[in-house]
């Protein structure tokens, strides 16, 4: 049996039925593309902050299952100078399977002002509320989305890498309504300096609280090589969110280049993870 067939068995037991079909791949057309501002987590007013989005498109007039797309963080202070992500390689490969692809720049990213996400100090970081920050703002998009009559609202992916990856997973332990599935990609958060693992112990124990409630399906993909959440702490951040009860998938890729945690940001990485992707959604039709 191959890996990717086995895979889909895993999940079929793992994480049992789930209403609705994974949509199938589209054939090659045009890829529409838009610059949107979409609402996020709370601005200094206490209104819904404006995100900065670019949005990908399939032809046609739907409704089309949708994927947000997460970004990591730089830390700081260069998430002050990080430019808008795109993915669009990402984005490009979700479409071309019929959904549109919305890639949102969180608050506190690219511009100067609060940065919500910041876990403090890294000898005393604040994992939970970072990725709950993070979660404000996806899900403020996904909101956003649900509400347009060219989205399918019960047919919402969420996708993530890094810190994006932490606030999905931090998103889906509400279990927000229209969401179906998350796939997280190299998850976790650092704190203090940059690349320097603080506190993982705390890392972990974030995890299992957000498994403590988190009923969606999710796929998590690490590889062998990543440097800042390497196989043993993987490994325990997903065993203590499936332990408290959370519903999650593990693989472990193989090593990618240098670093496997910039596989997600580079097209050749695809054919590493998008096999697992697919059988992933495919289990959940």
């Amino acid at each position: 049996m191959t890996p990717r067939r086995l895979l889909a068995v895993l999940l079929l037991i793992m994480l049992g039925a789930c209403a609705g079909p994974a949509p199938s791949p589209a054939p090659a057309a045009r890829i529409i593309e838009e610059s949107w501002s979409m609402p996020g987590g709370p601005g200094p007013d206490g209104r819904p902050a404006m995100l900065k989005a670019k949005v990908f498109f399939p032809e046609g007039a739907g409704p089309f299952p949708a994927v947000v797309i997460n970004h990591g963080s730089p830390g700081e202070p260069a998430r002050q100078f990080m430019e808008m992500p795109e993915f669009r390689h990402v984005a490009e490969w979700f479409v071309r399977r019929g959904y549109i692809a919305v890639v949102p720049m969180r608050r506190g990213y690219g511009e100067m002002g609060d940065w919500p996400e910041n876990p403090g100090p890294c000898a005393d970081p604040d994992f939970l509320s970072a990725g709950r920050a993070a979660a404000d703002d996806i899900l403020g998009v996904v909101g956003r989305l649900r509400a347009l009559r060219i989205v399918r609202p019960d047919r919402i992916l969420l996708v993530g890498q890094s810190a994006g990856g932490f606030g999905v997973v931090a998103a889906i332990s509400r279990n927000p309504a229209g969401v179906f599935a998350a796939i997280n990609i190299a998850g976790g958060r650092l704190g203090g300096q940059e690349n320097a693992r603080c506190a993982p112990d705390r890392l972990v124990a974030a995890n299992a609280k957000y498994g403590e409630t988190g009923r969606v399906p999710s796929l998590w993909l690490y590889t062998e090589n990543d440097s800042y959440f390497g196989p043993d702490l993987s490994r325990a951040m997903v065993s203590s969110y499936g332990d408290a009860g959370g519903r999650a998938v593990y693989i472990l890729l193989p090593a990618f280049k240098d670093d496997g945690h910039k596989m997600f940001a580079d097209a050749e990485g695809l054919g590493l993870w998008t096999p697992y992707a697919t059988s992933f959604l495919e289990a959940l039709e």
